[in-house]
């Protein structure tokens, strides 16, 4: 294909010398802090029998894959399924005890260092999303002596609040205790049922179910006990996982409210009439601007404008409220329960668990002080690495939580680096985009005298990273883009590297498909280049491939495309080869010509146009059999030609180069051509003229009286195309030089 590579530089992340150093990484995240284990709700894939963190989920669409449910059949598709990325199983949820490095800690700081780096708007757009900051208020509901925090962008309706539904996750971690005893069994059974569904079941969940549990939160702005209930459409993932129920205002609330026969209150008067009316007799719920009602001091105040203003500067004033930001993103979850993968080079000491001691009792970490939100104690980290993946027969994962490591004892047993006493090393593996998250770090040091000994070079690293530019697609927005954006920054406050974004201009491309779809094996519909080399040679496919249609799209492969850039190919080749080149070109309009596509093709390639770029080459080829048919082709003319074929077509440059022009040396050592923007001016320039705005004509101005306004008026005038419509009074004359003409009459 003509692509080249620096075979000296190679790495793969599954070999010793490279996982030694992704368990370095892991542990130095540990020691800042920024590593912890908690049992938590997981994606689970049946088939791959391993959890999954939340942006390795997608729909079918986005994952490219055919939806499958657990037994490997067929699944329907909808806009509502969630599957694994790798290979398009429906994922469950499960609990499991789980390694999470804390991504959320960098959240405002990925948000602002999108302002600083020149990426692609797709993929910036997809990484704001995803991060997903919102500001709200977190209102203070209190159950007795236990606060029930719900965040809200909604709060202008806070009088109109009835209820409080709380995710069943919610329920089960913080309100139990709450829950009268006669009820507290029905209301566990409800919780379990409810964590066997789906989250898109929960979500979609078209017949809302709750359960009462058996006590009441006061809300704090008219002291009013309003009912708490558990409901499985309430996600742990959105706000705290409590939610205030406004019945008269939102439509899951309604239905909530009809079906349990609670109060629906409107504190919300709207100017449309038929609306209000039936949102007044608990017809409807309805969203929309109108005057604050039933709300206290607030009453006649814009729900959307001043009365939302002033509710939250009440609130806060008040303790009843503080603002707080949301987020859509959520800790990184590295565990995976198979074979391959680094191991995560932790170990598990009960012995010093239970004397209170741990690796943050004896250390203070460098970046995040606070470990009290996990059970830490007993966690150590490994002193020496690396730990390698010992050689075992059982390697396929069971499915049963734990990987194929727990039940190998030579593996996991091992002396406590604190005490010296018996330990568990950690069995899970990380998940391979931990590898992917610091391999550019690691590319320029490969073969360095330092690789040994430490993950990248200090000075190399300086020397050469970050990354220039970054061209890739962007189906890993907020995957292996996300995760090498959040290890750089981590890095760079531990002051390991010098800059915390590792790609400053990043362009994503597009997808080529054929026959209309996505190219894929289970299609059939995938393109083997090695066929087209054959019969066309590596240079027309590569024309072809990056002249489809722009870089950013989704071109279309096809046959006759390329049997058409053949036929350009051989037309370059007969140009020229069918005369002997004369010494250097003389004729003017030639030589602007040769600087006009030199400029052309320079920009196009620095803005990733390549089809346009190739455009002006064939034009190019066009002016030159114009030549041709007149005088012979000069050597500068066939110079210029072949080197901004070069990066297209290097086989096809190299041979004109060299069998050709008769040079020694490789094109591809030669510098890119120059345009001088002197020779672009032409002899005579083409000027539109405009009467009110409206093209009545062309006059052709000679390059000398272009910045001349009388001259140029004066031709204007004469033209009898022009000239017609400025029989009336002519209040102005309006002249951008070179560019337009416009008479305001």
């Amino acid at each position: 294909l003509g692509h080249g590579y620096d075979w000296s530089k190679t790495l793969t992340t599954s070999d010793i010398d490279y996982y030694t150093w992704t368990q370095f990484i892991i542990r130095e995240l540990f020691k800042a802090g920024l590593a912890y284990r908690k049992t938590a709700k997981v994606n689970w894939c049946p088939s791959c029998k391993t959890v999954l963190a939340d942006e390795q989920v997608m729909t079918p669409k986005a994952a490219g894959k055919e939806p499958k449910n657990a037994d490997g059949s067929k699944a329907v598709d909808s806009d509502n399924l969630f599957v694994c990325e790798r290979c398009g199983t429906i994922v469950a949820k499960k609990d499991l005890k789980q390694w999470f490095l804390r991504i959320t800690d960098y959240a405002d700081r990925l948000l602002a260092g999108l302002h600083k780096i020149d990426w692609s708007e797709n993929v910036v757009v997809a990484q704001r999303n995803w991060i997903g900051k919102s500001q709200g208020l977190e209102i203070k509901f209190m159950a007795g002596t236990i606060t029930i925090p719900v965040w809200t962008k909604f709060w202008e309706t806070i009088f109109g609040a009835t209820f409080l539904v709380v995710a069943p996750e919610y329920a089960q971690k913080n309100l139990l205790d709450l829950v009268p005893k006669n009820t507290l069994e029905t209301v566990e059974k409800y919780i379990n049922i409810s964590f066997n569904k789906s989250e898109t079941e929960r979500k979609e969940n078209k017949i809302k179910t709750g359960k009462y549990l058996g006590f009441k939160a006061v809300n704090p702005v008219n002291g009013e006990a309003i009912p708490v209930y558990v409901a499985d459409y309430i996600l742990m993932g959105v706000g705290t996982g409590a939610v205030m129920g406004v019945p008269a205002h939102d439509g899951r609330d309604f239905e909530f409210a009809k079906k349990y026969e609670l109060l629906i209150r409107q504190v919300v008067e709207y100017a449309n009439e038929a609306i209000n009316a039936k949102v007044k007799k608990q017809e409807i719920a309805h969203e929309g601007e109108g005057k604050l009602i039933n709300s206290a001091a607030f009453n006649g105040l814009e729900a959307w404008g001043e009365g939302k203003d002033e509710i939250a500067k009440w609130m806060t004033e008040n303790n009843f409220a503080e603002w707080k930001a949301n987020y859509h993103l959520r800790d990184w979850l590295i565990s995976r329960q198979r074979y391959w993968g680094a191991p995560i080079p932790f170990i598990y000491c009960v012995a010093c668990a239970q004397k209170g001691k741990s690796y943050f009792t004896q250390n203070k970490s460098q970046i995040r002080d606070s470990q009290t939100d996990w059970d830490h104690l007993g966690w150590f980290i490994e002193e020496h690495l690396p730990v390698a993946l010992p050689e075992i027969a059982d390697y396929k994962p069971q499915g049963e939580g734990k990987g194929p490591l727990a039940s190998h004892p030579e593996f996991y047993e091992v002396k406590c680096p604190n005490c010296g006493g018996k330990a568990t090393r950690e069995t899970d593996v990380c998940d391979t985009f931990v590898d992917s998250s610091w391999y550019f770090l690691r590319y320029p040091s490969v073969g360095s005298k330092t690789s040994k000994t430490m993950p990248f070079d200090p000075q190399i690293t300086k020397e050469w990273l970050p990354a220039d530019l970054y061209f890739g697609g962007a189906e890993h927005s907020v995957l292996h883009l996300m995760y090498a954006r959040f290890i750089t920054m981590v890095l760079f406050d531990l002051k390991q590297i010098a800059f915390a974004e590792p790609f400053p201009r990043f362009f994503a491309h597009g997808l080529m498909i054929k026959d209309g779809a996505k190219m894929s094996k289970s299609r059939g519909n995938v393109v083997n280049p090695d066929i087209y080399i054959e019969k066309f040679g590596a240079d027309t496919l590569r024309l072809y491939t990056t002249f489809m249609g722009p870089i950013t799209g989704y071109p279309d492969f096809r046959d006759s495309g390329i049997e058409g850039m053949a036929r350009f190919v051989n037309r370059v080749w007969k140009l020229v080869n069918q005369t002997k080149l004369k010494g250097e070109q003389k004729d003017k309009s030639t030589i602007t010509k040769r600087h006009e596509v030199i400029q052309r093709v320079t920009e196009d390639i620095n803005n990733f146009g390549y089809n346009t770029a190739i455009a002006a080459i064939m034009e190019y080829v066009n002016s030159l059999y114009k030549v041709l048919g007149n005088s012979k082709l000069a050597a500068d003319d066939v110079a210029t030609l072949s080197l901004l074929l070069a990066p297209f077509a290097p086989h096809l440059a190299e041979e004109i180069w060299q069998v050709v022009l008769a040079n020694k040396t490789s094109i591809h050592k030669t510098a890119w051509p120059s345009f001088d923007s002197k020779k672009l001016f032409k002899e005579e320039i083409t000027l539109p003229v405009q009467v009110n705005g409206k093209l009545r004509g062309t006059i052709q101005v000679a390059s000398t009286k272009v910045a001349i306004k009388e001259d140029v008026i004066r031709l204007a005038k004469a033209n009898q195309n022009v000239s017609k419509w400025l029989e009336v009074p002519i209040k102005q004359e309006i002249y951008i030089a070179g560019k337009l003409l416009n008479f305001v009459v």
